[in-house]
């Protein structure tokens, strides 16, 4: 089902559809975001509805630890694409089992990212700004 979806992402490819990128290689392993890395995979959607849906069910298992048992690598770990398509159809599945629908979580879910997004762009500037007062003093 996903192994048609997920792609090794090749420098400087370009993407028409809905898409976004999977880290492959570190501690960080699976996580999904918006742009690309070296390292990464492409999850190429058919449309926006589906990439967010794959890409919060992503971000969850990413945030559970659900990619760390599938890490191979002594220095540089990193993860297979077989092996992270497994994990995530898997977990689809189980959701799929359940009584659970996408449209139930999705607003809630799509909320607490804004917030977390405004919250991290606050913390920023209040760092921009501690800097500079620290500089302004010191140079005084």
């Amino acid at each position: 089902m996903l192994k048609h979806k997920i792609k090794t992402h090749k420098l400087g490819a370009t993407y028409d559809c809905p898409h976004f990128f999977i880290l492959n290689k570190g501690n960080h392993s699976g996580k999904p975001e918006s742009h690309y890395w070296s390292n990464c995979f492409v999850f190429i959607a058919d449309t926006s509805a589906e990439k967010e849906f794959y890409y919060f069910v992503f971000l969850g298992l990413w945030e559970l630890g659900f990619f760390k048992k599938a890490l191979i690598g002594s220095v540089v770990p990193f993860i297979r694409l077989g092996d992270l398509t497994d994990i995530a159809e898997e977990a689809i599945n189980n959701i799929n089992t359940g009584n659970r629908e996408w449209s139930d979580v999705s607003g809630t879910i799509t909320q607490l990212e804004q917030h977390k997004n405004n919250l991290m762009m606050q913390i920023d500037y209040i760092l921009k700004i501690r800097r500079v007062m620290l500089y302004n003093f010191i140079k005084k």
